[in-house]
């Protein structure tokens, strides 16, 4: 179809967004609605071409496909190495093991699966993950795969083709409305299906019908755009309404902008036309720009020096566009040959790549990156005491009961690594409420009960009154249904991130400190009040002021998120609680 200088200049409204958003500044509270643009300009651009080829009888998939390949892969290409080459100066071990997976499932359009496999408890921040948008890129190759087939499939069933992409729009949109887990929505294809079907939809729409001019609708269509940027949430925090504004208006702006008219003439300046022309490029770089400031930074990084960065995207992305993009999509200038060869070494280069760094944790058993590792499977280590969940005590001997998420089970492991859990039959429980009789049950046997608290844990403040409330609830029910002897184990924190590390001189940094998160000072100290002399202040064992150390005296890491304890922080820090904390009286 003929170019159009508004729909070029939609992507440019979609992208800058984007980079605000994740930049965190303020205003931008739904910039990552410009995704949900950029999918319904790829459903009417990639539609209206496949129309227009079936037309002329030049339609094939190969050339279709080969098409998407020089379009979509170069860019990508370069993002890929870039990224790979400072992953290994900027990530330790623990991350280059996540970052290889990204790689890999990149390398196959899906990285949402990936991402959708790996959410939860234990997933990397996606701030610190210079992949993570690629779940975007996945879904729109998902999409490449499925609708030519449905073209020609359905080519002389044309009421039978609108009747099935129609069927997909409405199951696609009653999945996104209807199913809450937030990430599935988020990420896969069958509840961002709707939105690419709405920009097909009207490209076959106005195959047949020619639609007018209309400003005051192009104008109400970019006001929903720019205002669902602003405020996502205004009619709900159901995910299919709040993409809804920015895909009808979207819609509204390619439907009725024409050539003079006031949107169109917005949309074709010079500097957004640069921006629209290279948004791919500018989309693809600056999560990896972002991500890695992040990561070489001790503490949080302030919006508008994420923002500084993340705007050399735009330069970067033109260069890229300049360079890479449009080079590569001339048969021309790269031959059919050149161009598949090249595209072949360089994703079995990073599939291969990214199974290495996955199988060997991060390279962490080599020496240039052995002394950042964490040890064994940090994760599975953390876990280990789900083997000690039962629902009754079997022995007649002492009696140890330990409550709590994932920072009980790091207490466990403290103990355990210094043998304070010896002649105790332990149980496990992972959360008081699931079953308040059976929970009671236990506590009322127990001969020494650890409660511990996870509180202000990812850097999240809870409400005064919510923090109180809870903490004086666990104390009535340690009062009322234990026997006395209980300990409340305060919050834990070794700093923001990790990776920092590896940008200052190891040698002299075993006794470094960081700053505690806020979130966990203002925990402990309203939780401390409450439990009085039942309360073991962790902060306090390698606190100085609001620092903290972050590596044992064999300068290993105490923690590998922060959070979370290694197998050496669980032997070093369960020897300064047996030894300086009332906890030593748990000793047999």
């Amino acid at each position: 179809m003929k170019f159009r200088n508004d729909i070029n200049g939609l992507r440019a409204i979609a992208v800058l967004p984007v980079i605000f958003f994740h930049a965190g500044v303020i205003g931008f509270n739904g910039g990552f609605l410009g995704v949900d643009v950029f999918f319904v300009i790829s459903g009417f651009l990639i539609t209206a071409n496949i129309i227009k080829s079936q037309k002329s009888d030049s339609f094939s998939l190969l050339s279709f496909y080969d098409k998407r390949a020089r379009r979509i892969l170069p860019p990508l290409i370069l993002t890929l190495l870039i990224t790979t080459v400072f992953s290994f100066v900027f990530m330790l071990p623990y991350d280059l093991k996540n970052f290889g997976q990204s790689l890999v499932s990149t390398s196959f359009a899906a990285n949402n699966i990936l991402l959708y496999l790996t959410s939860g408890y234990w997933s990397l921040a996606s701030e610190f993950k210079p992949l993570y948008h690629t779940w975007s890129l996945a879904v729109e190759e998902q999409y490449y795969f499925i609708l030519p087939i449905i073209f020609i499939l359905l080519l002389k069933k044309q009421k039978c083709l609108k009747v099935t992409v129609i069927l997909f729009f409405i199951i696609s949109f009653l999945s996104s409305y209807l199913i809450e887990n937030k990430e599935f929505n988020f990420l896969m294809i069958i509840t961002r299906f709707w939105e690419l079907c709405a920009g097909s939809l009207l490209a076959m729409y106005m195959k047949e019908r020619v639609t007018t001019k209309n400003d005051a609708m192009s104008i109400i269509g970019l006001f929903f755009i720019l205002y669902s940027y602003y405020n996502p949430y205004i009619l709900s925090n159901n995910s299919a309404i709040i993409n809804l504004a920015p895909v009808l208006g979207t819609l509204m702006v390619i439907a009725f902008t024409k050539p003079n008219s006031i949107i169109y003439k917005i949309l074709s300046t010079k500097l957004i036309i640069i921006i629209g022309l290279s948004s791919y490029s500018i989309y693809l770089l600056h999560q990896p720009i972002l991500s890695f400031i992040r990561l070489a930074t001790e503490g949080q990084v302030g919006s508008y020096k994420q923002l500084m960065w993340a705007l050399l995207s735009i330069p970067l992305g033109y260069l890229s566009w300049r360079f890479v993009e449009s080079p590569f999509r001339n048969k021309k200038v790269v031959s059919n040959k050149v161009f598949y060869s090249l595209i072949a070494l360089c994703f079995m280069s990073f599939i291969s790549l990214g199974l290495f760094l996955n199988k060997s944790y991060g390279m962490q058993q080599y020496y240039v990156f052995s002394k950042y590792s964490y040890g064994v499977n940090p994760q599975a280590y953390a876990d280990r005491p789900y083997s000690l969940a039962k629902h009754n005590f079997e022995s007649d001997g002492q009696k140890m009961l330990i409550i709590g998420n994932s920072f009980a089970r790091d207490i466990y492991n403290a103990l355990k690594e210094n043998d304070a859990t010896d002649g105790y039959e332990v149980i496990y429980l992972a959360n008081y409420n699931n079953d308040i009789s059976l929970s009671r049950n236990l506590l009322s046997h127990a001969d020494v009960t650890i409660l511990v608290s996870s509180s202000g844990m990812a850097n999240k403040i809870i409400a005064p009154s919510t923090l109180k409330a809870s903490a004086i609830e666990s104390k009535n029910e340690m009062d009322k249904y234990s026997n006395g002897n209980y300990y409340y184990v305060g919050t834990k924190n070794f700093g923001f991130n990790n990776n920092f590390i590896k940008q200052i001189n190891w040698d002299s940094s075993k006794n470094y400190m960081v700053e505690i998160n806020k979130s966990n000072i203002y925990a402990d100290k309203i939780e401390s009040n409450i439990f009085a002399d039942n309360y073991i202040n962790l902060l306090e064992l390698f606190r100085e002021k609001n620092k903290t150390r972050i590596f044992t005296d064999d300068h290993r890491f105490i923690s590998f998120d922060t959070d979370h304890i290694t197998k050496d922080g669980a032997l070093f820090l369960g020897k300064r609680i047996l030894k300086t904390t009332k906890l030593k009286n748990i000793i047999l």
